[in-house]
């Protein structure tokens, strides 16, 4: 049986290239760039199959890793006009089309192992992503922050 990090590797710019028409389709604010749309997403794929590795080695994970490019996410969604619940919905949309990936290698059982690595990479992403976000709109809001572009 091949590991989701065997799988996410292999089918990276699949799964990276569904993720982008999704997004663009069911989240974005309006058309953006390929590199706006992208953002660390391609980064956040390499820390999560380092995990993966890490995992299946018998080592920590380190899923803390993602917590920086999720940040930085949080910031870059924020001034390209992203809302909140957008920019979470984004992440979900990147965990599904990893499990449909997976799902279409015949791969419909993966370990428990995998899957908390996988669970804990994308919510401490999307945390950091949340904070960072909220704190530059409470700036926004008080007037220190200038206002992302109109949606």
């Amino acid at each position: 049986m091949r590991s989701v990090a065997d799988m996410m590797e292999a089918g990276s710019e699949l799964i990276f290239e569904r993720w982008l028409e999704r997004v663009q389709r069911d989240h974005a604010p309006g058309e953006l760039s390929r590199p706006e749309l992208a953002d660390h997403i391609p980064d956040f794929m390499r820390e999560v199959v380092a995990a993966l590795r890490r995992e299946e080695e018998g080592q920590s994970p380190k899923t803390h890793r993602v917590g920086p490019l999720g940040w930085e996410h949080g910031e870059q969604r924020f001034r390209v006009g992203f809302d909140l619940p957008s920019m979470v919905r984004e992440y979900g949309t990147l965990h599904d089309c990893i499990h449909e990936f997976v799902e279409e290698q015949g791969q419909a059982l993966i370990r428990v192992e995998e899957v908390r690595v996988l669970v804990q990479c994308f919510n401490r992403a999307i945390s950091e992503a949340v904070v960072h976000y909220t704190r530059i709109r409470e700036r926004q809001l008080l007037g220190e922050e200038p206002a992302p572009p109109p949606g």
